[in-house]
């Protein structure tokens, strides 16, 4: 690898480049789903390649190959010069890329690697988890277990003599479950990830997946409708994190503000929200699923701090808008496979917890609702509007927790909720998911802990 991606980038330089990179990589992936204890559908798939940028005078060129010959690279990145070259005159602007130089090697760290396990281990695992589902409860009338991994070897080599190579693992695993008691029927998923193996998903996780949802969808069997008006909402780690992430997370990636597509555009080293907000992107965390020790630039990976105490430090960077912006990259900079160019991406990312109890949140209102989960939403990082709907949640009267209510919403803008939150709880716990932005997806983790937000129009019956 190392040799190829040298003649890749000499012949980039030779032709008039001024950066050039490569990143050489394969991938194998396992998708499989288990309904009512019947294997339904398994994918296993391999992808070799490598991922090519061109750069001169502002202008990118990417593409990629599977042809990984000295003679496949370097006709990659004789056309790529091409194109750049060619393109340099319609920039808006012309600027260099100029970054720390990283060197390092990370390896895969795991008990039960997954490149190693059989698919017949992945497929017992994700049966164990439905055969608890099934056995919750006679209303029970479907469950289905979605298990994915991905083992990812990544080389990354550029012309400021960075050189990298990373091996991670990721596995992350939804239960779905459907109960039914007359004509009312109740679904709850929930989700479960990390990075590591198989051997490292705990007792305590594999209970949970295998009984939570069907616990949840039997309560609701019983939930009432929520009626819709003003409320003091507090959201529970899950809705606190997709907030966060989606209508947040996202006006932090720098590709937005290159663009002029982020409602927090010009706003660095300003409030956003009271000194009791502070929010991070970490993917230096230990087998947390969006963590990594480099990223898809080879830039080495730290915590931001996206928010302390309310103000706005730093958004997340990959080479192109580091130097646009004139900051530093900060190892924000991911790929869905060595197809697809990288740009700055969430990873890990959190409100940090405060020092109010739970309880003493719930009795401290007196006419709220603890909203949990996320049904879906919509998010616009250009306005900063969202919208959320929680699969279920309880009513709050005077400081006490009453009936349980099903899909209620919330509704607004993120800059104007963040100031309206008075209350963080000291307790702290995280959701995983796929995230989805410019035709790219990565595994993220969102979390956080609960939280008050002082009236707040809440949308119901």
């Amino acid at each position: 690898m190392e040799i190829l991606a040298e003649l890749a980038i000499e012949t980039g330089l030779d032709l008039g480049m001024s950066f050039v990179d490569v990143r050489i990589e394969t991938t194998r992936m396992t998708s499989l789903d288990v309904e009512k204890g019947v294997t339904m559908k398994t994918l296993v798939a391999n992808h070799t390649g490598a991922g090519i940028r061109a750069f001169t005078k502002g202008s990118w060129a990417f593409g990629h190959t599977s042809d990984l010959t000295a003679n496949g690279l370097r006709k990659a990145v004789e056309s790529l010069s091409r194109v750049a070259s060619a393109t340099a005159k319609w920039v808006d602007m012309d600027f260099e890329i100029d970054a720390p130089t990283f060197s390092g090697k990370a390896k895969y760290r795991a008990r039960g690697p997954i490149n190693n396990a059989t698919i017949e281990e992945k497929i017992e695992l994700a049966q164990s988890i439905d055969y608890q589902l099934c056995q919750a409860d006679s209303r029970v009338v479907h469950t289905r277990v979605r298990y994915r991994d991905v083992w990812t070897d990544r080389y990354v080599a550029n012309s400021l003599q960075t050189e990298t190579h990373e091996e991670t693992g990721q596995i992350s695993i939804v239960p779905i479950c459907t109960v039914k008691e007359g004509v009312s029927i109740r679904k709850v998923a929930i989700a479960y990830g990390l990075t590591g193996g198989l051997g490292d998903i705990n007792k305590k996780s594999m209970y949970d997946l295998g009984t939570k949802p069907a616990k949840i969808a039997i309560d609701l069997l019983d939930s009432v409708s929520l009626k819709g008006g003003v409320y003091d909402v507090i959201a529970d780690p899950v809705l606190n994190g997709a907030m966060i992430h989606e209508a947040f997370g996202h006006a932090c990636e720098a590709g937005n503000h290159t663009a002029g597509s982020s409602v927090l555009k010009g706003r660095l080293n300003s409030a956003v929200g009271p000194e009791t907000i502070s929010i991070t992107d970490d993917p230096t965390l230990e087998h947390h699923i969006g963590s990594y020790e480099y990223d898809s630039e080879g830039t080495r990976a730290r915590k931001r701090e996206l928010v302390r105490d309310g103000v706005l430090k730093e958004l997340l960077h990959d080479l192109d808008t580091a130097a646009r912006l004139d900051m530093e990259p900060n190892g924000a900079a991911r790929v869905m496979s060595f197809m697809y160019p990288p740009i700055p991406r969430m990873s890990n990312t959190f409100m940090e917890p405060g020092d109010w109890d739970l309880d003493e949140l719930i009795q401290d209102t007196k006419h709220g609702v603890l909203m949990c989960g996320v049904n879906y939403g919509y998010t616009n990082s250009t306005k900063g509007q969202f919208m959320f709907q929680a699969p279920y949640g309880y009513q709050i009267q005077d400081g006490e927790r009453t009936k349980m209510v099903r899909d209620a919403s919330i509704a607004g803008l993120i800059t104007d909720i963040l100031w309206k939150i008075d209350g963080v709880s000291s307790d702290f716990s995280y959701d995983v998911g796929d995230c989805g932005t410019q035709n790219q997806t990565a595994l993220v983790m969102s979390g956080g802990p609960h939280v008050r937000i002082r009236q707040v129009p809440v949308g119901g019956i």
